[in-house]
């Protein structure tokens, strides 16, 4: 299965949101990720703006697994997920699985935030940089692997396109 999420930082994003996409590589295998966009606070009251996100990866397990991980992740990364006003307050990390199709041919017809929806045609507004092991990313969609021959270290590849990235990376070879 292919998963589309979203990835959302308002607590130390330009900390936490590369942090958790290396735990996604981590988990999953190799991520892509379209450029990272700023955005104000919805739907909460705080003065802290977020560092938005889309990422794509293949995982075999079905939807239900994957949310229960990327919940962990959440919870490993500060998120307290038992606090009933959860979804309104600030937040280390967020990621919401938006879409699972069998191939990477995402619609987006349920995604309701718009800048999602920027990310997704790839027309971001005002593309953000921020730093994943010392390597630029979030200005253009790029794919990351994990590199476990040297030491944990992550290899960012820059593309042009997410989904196409996406597929590319999953390819053997």
């Amino acid at each position: 299965m292919w998963y589309l999420c979203g990835i959302g930082s308002n607590i130390d994003p330009e900390r936490n949101l590369p942090a958790a996409v290396v735990e996604l590589v981590a988990g999953f295998g190799p991520v892509s990720l379209s450029a990272v966009i700023r955005t104000a606070p919805r739907g909460m009251e705080s003065d802290r703006w977020f560092l938005n996100a889309l990422a794509v990866f293949h995982c075999e397990l079905p939807p239900d697994r994957v949310k229960e991980r990327l919940n962990r992740l959440e919870e490993a990364m500060g998120r307290d997920r038992s606090d009933p006003l959860s979804a309104i307050r600030d937040r280390p990390i967020d990621i919401d699985i938006l879409e699972v199709r069998q191939r990477p041919a995402f619609t987006g017809e349920r995604v309701t935030e718009d800048y999602y929806h920027q990310l997704l045609a790839g027309q971001p507004a005002d593309p953000q940089r921020v730093w994943l092991q010392g390597q630029p990313l979030g200005q253009a969609p790029a794919t990351i692997h994990g590199d476990q021959g040297a030491g944990h270290k992550m290899v960012v590849h820059q593309g042009q396109n997410l989904l196409y990235d996406a597929v590319k990376a999953a390819l053997p070879g």
